[in-house]
């Protein structure tokens, strides 16, 4: 026989000795079965297909609803109500098309600006008939026919109390606002705020 060599017997000694420590590690532990989820690509085509031809139904049925919503008739009522907070505020009335045009030519961004006497000694003129009067207040009741300016002469400290259209000195009240109001004499505007 031949002679066992120093690892062959170590081999036998730890079979021998360990027995339950190499059954354990052999053993294998029970396997949890897993799910798996299986998808082609087929039945993923089939879901977006689906999904498109429910959109375009929806669609459809959004435009038909449209549709006949565009053939019925709207009626607007003709009276306004009373509270209507629209109706309480005094806008400016614009001008002409060629007023605005006329603005835009006479000044040039590539020329220097050059102030016309002629212009500047009208708007002095307005300018000089209410150098006297200060804007004091602004009243109204429930329209905006009712407002009416408050202006104070203050050389001769009297209070005159003017509604839209009338005149004191030549000068016309043209629109009444909340915190101002609009002058004017002979085409030429001023504004005063309170």
């Amino acid at each position: 026989m031949a002679k066992e060599s120093a690892e062959e017997k170590l081999l036998k000694m730890m079979q021998k000795t360990a027995p339950s420590v190499a059954a354990k590690s052999v053993m294998p532990a029970p396997a949890k079965k897993k799910f798996k989820f299986a998808f082609s690509i087929g039945a993923l085509n089939i879901i977006l297909f689906l999904g498109i031809l429910g959109c375009v139904v929806a669609l459809g049925f959004e435009m038909n609803s449209g549709y006949s919503l565009l053939h019925q008739s709207v009626e607007f009522p003709v009276e306004s109500k009373a509270g209507n907070p629209l109706t309480d505020i005094a806008l400016p009335s614009t001008q002409s098309a060629d007023y605005y045009l006329q603005k835009i030519n006479e000044r040039n961004i590539f020329k220097p600006y050059v102030a016309k006497t002629a212009q500047k000694a009208a708007v002095q003129g307005i300018e000089q008939l209410m150098s006297k009067y200060k804007l004091v207040g602004i009243s109204w009741l429930d329209l905006p026919e009712t407002a009416s300016v408050m202006i104070e002469d203050t050389q001769k400290n009297e209070t005159f109390f003017l509604k839209q259209g009338e005149q004191l000195e030549g000068v016309t009240v043209k629109t009444i606002y909340t915190d101002r109001a609009v002058f004017s004499h002979e085409n030429e505007e001023t504004t005063i705020k309170l």
